[in-house]
Order: structure tokens, then C-alpha cells, then sequence
């Protein structure tokens, strides 16, 4: 390691969310958080299956929580920025950089069911069209959601359905591009969100985009950033940011990555079929591999990762903290999680059989369908708030194991599975995930930090601070290694056979209701 850590030993990260919106000032020699300040992110809602922000409003939440740390004693001595946000998103700027439009969101489906071409036709293989699929399995490893969640249907929503917008577009950016914009003056986009189009050339570790898949979809290469590694200087900190920040100008700003990639490394597990398990917001479990993986009937595909030249193997569950959230909300505890895990401590394993489905917004992993939604199966008057909360924390690790018994076809699980993301700063989540799974769940020290902790690590790399990701990251701490107890795995593995069931049986229902 570097001699100078301590001259460039602190780094202002972002992690921007749907649920929150954070800042953290990161140290370099163990990636602590020292200072962090955290808002409530504004997510509009204007339509059914909608889902946007406000570039305007994004960027006066990132002003504001660099105000807030600006009476840090660490504020003076951050030597870097780094951005890490929500992937998948969409905005289209003209030529003076102004934004056109709300960013469309990840969580919005809009557009499910484009490109249409993509979904119909013969012959058809797992819900594509044969030929489309095929190009898309060699040029990128994967093939976009029915859902329409993924960047290319929404671009292709704008190009039908807001013409005028889709003509006066310079670049299409995403949340994170937004802000380095917003920042430098730098139009860069990261591998991973360039992958996420599906319209990039993602073979033999390298990201570019593809001229094969932008002419079929009538697209043009130059509607898009400059892809580069999150390692690398996006831009310097420019006067008018830098006056809005607080900070000084011409700080070098780094390219980072999205949300999930930066957990990914800030979960520690960097090495090759290394899993590790999040819950946030959403949820995922994630290993770092060499080469591209799929699991094209589960939805299971991999990323081009925060690691140059590497992927990342991921299954993704659309809903997990989330839900516990709008639960306990609804009966009064909103923010109280102490209480919310107090209370569903009290209740046996199992929930006295009450199950909850966490697929809110739709699902992507293990099932790709836009029309699921969630609720409870089984609920009597014996049960009470209590049961309602350990239901949504079981329901979640159903549901992720769903997805971990095709993801460990390809993914050998080891002797652990590491785990960063809010939720898991919850023993008996963690201890709930360690049953359902029955293997040992390996809690990361700042679990909630791992976004930014991630962030910090492509600074600490790129200001060379260390020579390489594992370097970096074995500086991180573990808080605690949760063992599953047999006796609740038995309970355990009879409800999350019900819960598998449920799915099959219900799908026309939602099919009925939401479509």
C-alpha cells in the first residue's frame, strides 16, 4: 500500500437509492464510514407502473447532503468523489447538457413487452423470439427483461411514444452519469450500466458498444457516453459544483459504478465464485466470475462488474427492505426497526404458517413477469402485527433462495455466503436468511455502507492507493458469522415448499388483475 494514504486518506461517496439518498465521508485505510448524512429520495409515481425523479430534485438532495457534511472534520480533507446510484435508469439531454425530461427509473415498466420483435414471432424460446435472442446471447451475454425495466425498452418507450423528446436528445445518460455530469462536465458512462442497455458488445471482458444491435433497434452509438472503468477520472470538480459543494475545485471525480456493483465490491467478495448476499430496497445474490454465465429460464445473468476484464453472476429479487418498510408502516412503526425486529423476535419460525409473497413491483429472478404482486396466504385471526413482520423477513429469504437453488447450479456456495445491505444489520434477519438458506451467513462489518465502501475502493485504486481490488478489500472487517440451527430449517424447508408453489398457482390471477 501507498505511503500517502494518509494525505489522500478520505473520499466523499454517494450512494443514491429509491428508498434513500446517502453521503458518507470514507477512510482509505479500513473504508470506514466516518461521517454520513441521509435523506428520503423522491420518487414520482405519475402513472400506474411508473416510476421517475427528478434531475433537478436529485441534484439539489446531493447539494444539500454535502452542506450537511461540510461541518465534518473530514470535509477538508476528502481528496475524491465518487457516485454510485440505482441502475437502469434513463435520461435523455440535449446539446447544452439540460435534461429533457425525468429520469425513468429502473422500478418503472412502462414499456414492458419492448422491443415488441424482441417477444413475439417464431419461433419462440422462453418467451423470445428465437433469432433475436440469439444475437443477443453472443454480443451480450443476456437479453432484456419482459418487465421493461431495462434502459433499451425505455429509450425505445421515448422513441415511440415522445417524439419530440427522442429528436432533441444529444446523449442518453444514466442516474450516476447524470451526476458526474452534473459534477465535471463528463459525458462517461461505467461497463455495468453500459451492459445493462443491452446494447453492448460485452465479450471477452471488454464493454463497447454494439453498431449491430443499435442499427436493429434504430439507435445511433453516438446517443450514448463514453464507457469507461470505474477506476478511472471521470472529470475534475468543476467551479459551479465545486461552489454548490462546498469543496474545493478540481477535485478529481471517479467514474464508480451502479449501485449493485459497488455493493458487490463493497461486500468484500472479490474473488472469482465468490457469493454474497444483499438486501436493501431490493435484494440479490451475486458472484464475481471470469467469464459470462446465464440462466436465460431463470433470468439469472451476469454484468460487466466493478473488476475490469471480470462479470458478475447475479440473480435479483425487485423488492426485500422495501417491503418490510411499507409494512410497518402501515401498522404504525414506520422507521422502528429496533421495535420491528423486537416484535418479530417474539414469533416461532414459521409465522404460525403465515406466508408472504415480496414480488411488490414485479419480479426479475427466478421469474420474469411484470403482473406478479405480492401478499399473504394463510392469514387467520390468530395472527397479529407480529406475524406480520416475520412473514415479509421469511417471505424475502424464500424468495431469495428461490433464486439460490438455481444460482448455486453454476455458483459453489462454499462454506459462507457474505452479506451487506441495510436489512442485514438485523440479527434475526440475518439468522432468519441462515436458516431458510442452511448456510452460514457471513455479515460485513457496516453492512449498510456497502455502496459507499465500494465507491471508495474505485478511488482508493484509481488514486492508487492500493495496487488492485483484493488489496483493498482486505482491509474490510467481518461483525458477525450467523449459523443455521437444524431444527428451524426443518420448519423452514416446509413453508418455503409451499411458498415455491405459489407462484404457479397465481400467476393467472395477477396475469388478470395487472395486465
Amino acid at each position: 500500500m501507498s505511503s500517502n494514504v494518509g494525505d489522500h486518506g478520505y473520499v466523499l461517496a454517494f450512494d443514491i437509492g429509491t428508498t434513500n439518498v446517502k453521503a458518507g465521508i470514507v477512510e482509505l485505510r479500513g473504508f470506514s464510514v466516518v461521517d454520513k448524512v441521509v435523506e428520503k429520495a423522491e420518487v414520482l409515481y405519475p402513472k400506474h407502473g411508473y416510476a421517475e425523479i427528478s434531475p433537478d430534485v436529485l441534484w439539489k438532495q446531493v447539494v444539500s447532503l454535502s452542506k450537511k457534511l461540510s461541518s465534518s472534520e473530514y470535509y477538508d480533507r476528502v481528496s475524491a468523489i465518487v457516485y454510485s446510484a440505482h441502475m437502469a435508469g434513463v435520461l435523455p439531454i440535449d446539446r447544452d447538457y439540460n435534461p429533457l425530461r425525468n429520469i425513468i427509473i429502473w422500478l418503472d415498466e412502462r414499456s414492458a413487452g419492448l422491443p415488441r420483435e424482441v417477444f413475439s414471432g417464431f419461433p419462440m424460446v422462453s418467451g423470445y423470439n428465437l433469432f433475436h435472442l440469439l444475437t443477443f446471447l453472443r454480443l451480450t451475454g443476456g437479453a432484456p427483461s419482459k418487465t421493461g425495466k431495462d434502459p433499451i425498452s425505455k429509450i425505445l418507450w421515448i422513441k415511440s411514444f415522445e417524439g419530440d423528446i427522442f429528436r432533441s436528445t444529444y446523449k442518453f445518460v444514466d442516474v450516476k452519469g447524470y451526476l458526474i455530469l452534473k459534477s465535471s462536465g463528463a459525458l462517461v458512462t461505467s461497463p455495468d450500466e453500459a451492459h445493462l442497455t443491452w446494447l453492448a458488445d460485452t465479450r471477452g471482458g471488454r464493454v463497447k458498444w454494439s453498431e449491430k444491435l443499435m442499427r436493429r433497434f434504430g439507435l445511433d452509438a453516438n446517443l450514448f457516453p463514453e464507457i469507461r472503468y470505474p477506476v478511472e477520472e471521470a472529470g475534475r470538480l468543476n467551479s459551479e459544483a465545486a461552489s454548490e459543494m462546498g469543496l474545493e475545485e478540481g477535485i478529481p471525480v471517479y467514474v464508480g459504478a451502479g449501485d449493485l456493483t459497488s455493493a458487490a465490491i463493497g461486500s468484500g467478495a472479490v474473488h472469482d465464485y465468490e457469493p454474497h448476499v444483499y438486501i436493501g430496497s431490493s435484494s440479490w445474490i451475486a458472484a464475481h466470475v471470469p467469464k459470462r454465465l446465464l440462466d436465460i429460464n431463470h433470468y439469472m445473468g451476469s454484468l460487466a462488474s466493478g473488476i475490469p476484464g471480470k462479470y458478475l453472476y447475479i440473480a435479483e429479487q425487485e423488492v426485500a427492505g422495501s417491503a418490510l418498510d411499507f409494512i410497518s408502516t402501515v401498522i404504525g412503526l414506520e422507521g422502528d426497526y429496533r421495535l420491528v425486529d423486537d416484535l418479530a423476535g417474539e414469533v416461532e419460525p414459521g409465522s404460525k404458517g403465515l406466508i408472504f409473497m415480496p414480488w411488490m413491483f414485479g419480479e426479475r429472478a427466478p421469474i420474469d413477469d411484470p403482473y406478479v404482486r405480492g401478499g399473504y396466504i394463510n392469514l387467520g385471526f390468530e395472527h397479529d402485527s407480529r406475524h406480520l413482520l416475520r412473514a415479509v423477513m421469511e417471505g424475502v429469504a424464500y424468495n431469495i433462495r428461490w433464486s439460490l437453488q438455481y444460482f448455486s447450479n453454476k455458483i459453489p456456495l462454499g462454506d459462507g455466503i457474505k452479506a451487506v445491505g441495510g436489512g442485514v444489520k438485523s440479527d434475526l434477519w440475518c439468522q432468519i436468511i441462515a436458516d431458510v438458506f442452511q448456510y452460514p451467513v457471513i455479515r460485513v462489518f457496516e453492512p449498510e455502507n456497502a455502496s459507499l465502501r465500494g465507491g471508495a475502493v474505485f478511488a482508493s485504486i484509481g488514486i492508487g492507493l492500493y495496487r488492485d481490488f483484493y488489496e483493498a478489500v482486505s482491509r474490510f472487517g467481518v461483525d458477525r458469522v450467523f449459523k443455521p440451527d437444524l431444527d428451524r430449517s426443518r420448519v423452514y424447508e416446509k413453508f418455503y415448499n409451499v411458498f415455491t408453489s405459489l407462484y404457479k398457482s397465481l400467476k393467472d390471477v395477477y396475469r388478470k388483475l395487472n395486465s
